[in-house]
């Protein structure tokens, strides 16, 4: 059995390698998806591996001495050397004093060197984030002008008493730039739901998804934990606004959506692999906003090298932190207003006017800060999860509809361009 295991945990570490040469030789053009699941995968199938050899050793060195007096009849043989070891680990050895002064200082290193730090690592493992491979359409919500139509008022002739002749004399309102007028005035725009099914994503295809994504991949929502009050308001049992974003999302799409939302602090932010980040983070919250210096600095490269924060204000308090915590991690941006003809009003769901307006924590207008042509914040301070939250907090079906359409937006900008930006890494 530790022959076997230790065979099966050498094969398993020079595998990676092997297919590695194997897939650069036969597929020089062929995309990385398949090949970044398989590594992924692969990463911890070799270290399970390897643990089992490890056990299996074990295993050998403290059962062969009982197991081959089984089978010796007469005097018991010499004490095995795996006996040995686990007898004087438990009991001390010959010397007492020596044995477990020895004993005590192994024990406290591994505790400081490897059981401490594993333990704190622990608390900062993060998955990468795995967009659902596939191809969908750019613009997957098709916008349809409607156009309510007066009926066309009848003429009227007036009789002039003195005249041989009837006169029409023409209302101001029949005249052909009135109509004009009339009709763009009277136009609405409408979303063809049925358009988003199925296609949401990149690369010009009808089942959805990215081309950079990875077969396998899903949508999560991830929140960023920081020392303030309410940071993860809405997100309870009982409001369950990310929960409720996300079902809403599963019925729109045909990938893969997480079940749950998840939350981690800034700081985390750096152990994401290149590539492989999220590409959105929210934030949100109804008081101050505490931070480390490190946690601004990570924040920072983080949405300069790819991500973006989407953001929404929970109170006018919060609002007032927010700004000067932008102003603190990009000193060098400004926060605008979102024009109401930008890409992110325009798919998958058309905005004609804008973000929605909801509450008016730190006004009616979306804005945010742009870096290399993209947008890295997209702030609403309007408060969005409130019409997320079970019950709408009064709203009605159709409002808290927008405000789910308006996440998505933003949720399907900040993939697209993440996985543009992002792609030197992945190659």
């Amino acid at each position: 059995v530790f022959v076997i295991s230790v065979v099966l945990a050498v094969t398993a570490f020079d595998a990676g390698s092997a297919i590695a040469a194997a897939h650069a030789e036969h597929n020089p053009e062929a995309g990385d998806a398949a090949y970044s699941t398989f590594l992924l995968r692969w990463h911890w199938v070799r270290w399970a591996l390897l643990a089992s050899a490890i056990a299996a050793g074990m295993l050998v060195l403290s059962s062969r001495g009982k197991t081959v007096a089984l089978y010796i009849a007469g005097e018991a043989p010499e004490q095995a050397i795996g006996d040995r070891v686990i007898e004087d680990l438990r009991s001390g050895g010959n010397d007492m004093r020596f044995r477990r002064s020895w004993l005590s200082s192994t024990l406290l290193h591994w505790i400081v060197i490897v059981a401490v730090p594993f333990l704190l690592a622990l608390r900062g493992c993060v998955s990468p984030y795995l967009v659902p491979y596939g191809r969908g359409e750019a613009r997957v919500t098709h916008v349809m002008r409607v156009v309510k139509r007066a009926r066309k008022p009848r003429k009227k002739y007036i009789l002039r008493q003195n005249a041989a002749v009837y006169w029409d004399i023409p209302d101001l309102n029949e005249s052909k730039v009135a109509q004009e007028v009339n009709e763009q005035t009277q136009l609405t725009h409408v979303a063809d739901r049925n358009a988003v099914h199925g296609k949401m994503g990149a690369g010009g295809g009808k089942k959805g998804g990215w081309p950079d994504g990875v077969p396998g991949g899903k949508i999560r929502f991830i929140r960023l934990e920081y020392s303030g009050r309410d940071w993860d308001d809405g997100m309870d049992a009982a409001s369950a606004a990310d929960i409720n974003f996300l079902n809403f999302l599963r019925k729109e799409v045909p990938f893969p959506v997480a079940r749950k939302s998840e939350s981690h602090a800034i700081s985390l932010l750096a152990k994401y692999p290149k590539g492989r980040a999220p590409p959105f983070v929210y934030m949100t919250g109804s008081d101050s906003i505490r931070t480390s210096s490190h946690d601004k600095k990570v924040l920072r490269e983080y949405l300069l090298d790819g991500g973006m924060l989407f953001a929404d204000a929970g109170s006018q308090r919060w609002d007032y932190y927010f700004r000067g915590f932008l102003r603190e991690v990009l000193a060098d941006k400004r926060l605008i207003d979102i024009a109401d003809d930008d890409q992110i009003f325009q798919m998958p769901y058309t905005f004609p006017n804008g973000a929605p307006p909801l509450w008016h924590h730190g006004g009616e207008r979306a804005l945010g800060m742009r870096h290399k042509g993209r947008w890295i914040v997209f702030y609403y301070p309007g408060d969005m999860n409130d019409a997320w939250k079970t019950g709408r907090w009064g709203l009605d079906r159709d409002i808290a509809d927008k405000a789910y359409q308006m996440g998505v937006n933003v949720m399907y900008y900040a993939i697209t361009r993440y996985l543009e930006h992002t792609r030197k890494y992945r190659k």
